[in-house]
């Protein structure tokens, strides 16, 4: 109890609930728009929405080759905007070369996104730009202490994607890509205005190099990461079909409502005052680290507990989703376990950045990988009992991570203990 009583005094917290805040408005928009959507879009066309976002999701992490979380860790302010310049610069080329590679992949028929329209690629170069943009700039913010502008950003865009998306129905199947890719760049012009003007360089190549080890280390464990997130819905597709596929892209909208707008928010904070304190206090990391979960645990456990008794009751989904989407809640019910865990591991899972030890991580993201696509070998007959189990394993990965995690932060303080006895030996002599 005085843990948590400490959590809730702290201004750690205080900048949580400003960024959650914009985050909690966001959800209520995204539940209040999604019985709307489900009965304006078929499960076809919600199952190309998902291989777009999964495809968007994997390409938008290489983006800035991670050089968007550099920015936080800069050890000075104008290291961290040189950062941000050319984070934005890597983001042109890289957007090019992401929708080159779907066109390439449209065109050659590869695995299920043949079925996606001739214009794609340029919306994911237009959608990679804001959503690239975005993350550059909530970097920056999150570095300068202004979690209330994160938190608006978050519901601008929140409430611009839903929006889109029921105004262009007409569409079809194309109003979901639409709107997906214009609501990225809501609230972008806000946070552009905290950056100062400062006359400098847009390609520091020495500040760059200085910070290689994000692109070197935590990009292939981001993209690993991210894959293995984007990976059912392409898997589920390829084995049981788009209706299948596009009810499942369903679910994990619905079960990943607070868990990516939380979580996300929550972590934004947690990095921001992680990062202070490894650079003045690395000793303080494991009692942040501590408060942290103490206060998520009862939070993703509640949320398990919800999903479950939602997805068990069939009459509560097809009256909120409709009667094409009942099955929807037997998906909520098997996801429910991952993604509990999910909102209690992943917001801590940003200390591994500021971590000699970044590169074990690489060993975790590969094991994700293959437990996401392990349904292409053992497949049951029943693609609810699929994801039970993908579902169990991640729970279990992800309990072992945060031991992980918890190792980190031990070390940390360990580093310092080292150098402390180091200088006091070196005064005595």
């Amino acid at each position: 109890m005085r843990t948590l009583r400490r959590l809730y005094q702290s201004s750690f917290l205080k900048g949580v609930v400003a960024v959650a805040g914009g985050t909690a408005l966001a959800q209520v928009a995204g539940v209040l728009f999604l019985p709307l959507l489900t009965r304006l879009y078929s499960p076809e066309a919600m199952g190309l929405w998902g291989l777009f976002v999964s495809f968007l999701g994997v390409a938008s992490v290489a983006s800035t080759l991670r050089y968007d979380v550099a920015i936080v860790a800069a050890q000075s302010e104008k290291e961290a905007l040189a950062i941000l310049r050319g984070s934005l610069v890597l983001a042109l080329v890289t957007s090019s070369v992401s929708a080159l590679a779907l066109e390439f992949i449209r065109k050659q028929s590869l695995w299920v996104y043949e079925s996606l329209p001739w214009w794609l690629p340029l919306a994911l170069f237009v959608a990679l730009l804001g959503t690239s943009g975005g993350m550059v700039l909530r970097s920056y913010a999150i570095r300068k202490g202004a979690f209330g502008l994160v938190g608006r950003f978050v519901l601008a865009q929140g409430l611009a994607r839903n929006l889109s998306q029921a105004v262009f129905f007409a569409f079809g199947s194309a109003g979901l890509l639409l709107g997906e890719t214009l609501g990225r760049f809501w609230g972008l012009l806000n946070l552009w205005r905290i950056v100062p003007r400062i006359p400098m360089k847009w390609w520091d190549k020495e500040v760059l190099l200085k910070y290689k080890h994000f692109p070197v280390v935590h990009l292939p464990s981001s993209i690993l990461d991210t894959v293995a997130l984007a990976a059912p819905v392409p898997v589920f597709v390829a084995l049981y079909g788009v209706e299948v596929g596009g009810k499942l892209a369903i679910a994990m909208r619905l079960i990943g409502l607070p868990v990516t707008l939380l979580g996300a928010s929550v972590a934004d904070v947690f990095y921001g005052r992680v990062a202070t304190l490894v650079r003045e206090a690395p000793r303080n990391v494991m009692r942040e680290l501590l408060l942290f979960v103490f206060g998520l645990a009862p939070l993703g456990l509640s949320l398990g507990l919800i999903f479950w008794f939602l997805g068990r009751n069939e009459f509560i989904v097809t009256d909120l989703l409709g009667k094409n989407w009942g099955d929807v809640g037997y998906f909520l019910s098997a996801l429910a376990p991952w993604y509990a865990f999910l909102l209690i591991v992943s917001p801590v899972s940003r200390l591994i950045f500021l971590s000699r030890l970044a590169y074990l991580k690489l060993v975790y993201d590969a094991l994700s990988v293959i437990v996401m696509l392990s349904p292409l070998a053992i497949a049951m007959s029943d693609p609810v009992d699929t994801v039970r189990l993908v579902s169990l394993l991640k729970s279990c990965q992800l309990v072992i991570y945060l031991f992980f995690v918890f190792y980190v932060a031990a070390n940390l303080a360990s580093l310092e203990k080292a150098r402390e006895v180091g200088e006091r030996t070196w005064r005595k002599k």
